[in-house]
């Protein structure tokens, strides 16, 4: 399949070399891709794509080859709370944050919205 996406890369002009195939084939039995169609997607177009001039063609290469693979359920990855915490006291009004506190505060927000993304 990676040799799939290498000759059809070609075929769309995208300029890869066979070394940055074998850099790619090394990454994945180095398991720095693991099992994850995402992680698969980003180191390859890391390795294969020197110019952003050709992201638009991997892309659509990438997507013709890979058609039809679901990305798996650990690709959800869970946001750390401190982020969110930070985000929001720079995005959100200060009525935003006392409609927060009115439904019970943060802790309370965090949990509807764990229980959310387990639905």
């Amino acid at each position: 399949m990676f040799i799939d996406l290498f000759i059809k890369l070609r075929e769309a002009r995208v300029p890869v070399s066979l070394r940055e195939y074998l850099t790619l084939v090394e990454a994945v039995a180095g398991g720095l891709a693991s099992y994850d169609i995402a992680d698969f997607y980003y180191l390859s177009r890391s390795v294969m794509v020197k110019d952003e001039r050709n992201l638009d063609k991997f892309d659509r290469v990438f997507g013709e080859v890979f058609k039809g693979i679901e990305p798996s359920a650990k690709e959800t990855k869970e946001i750390p709370e401190g982020w969110l915490r930070k985000m929001a006291e720079k995005v959100l009004t200060e009525d935003e944050k006392k409609q927060i506190e009115a439904l019970g505060g943060w802790d309370k927000l965090m949990e509807t919205l764990r229980q959310r993304m387990e639905e």
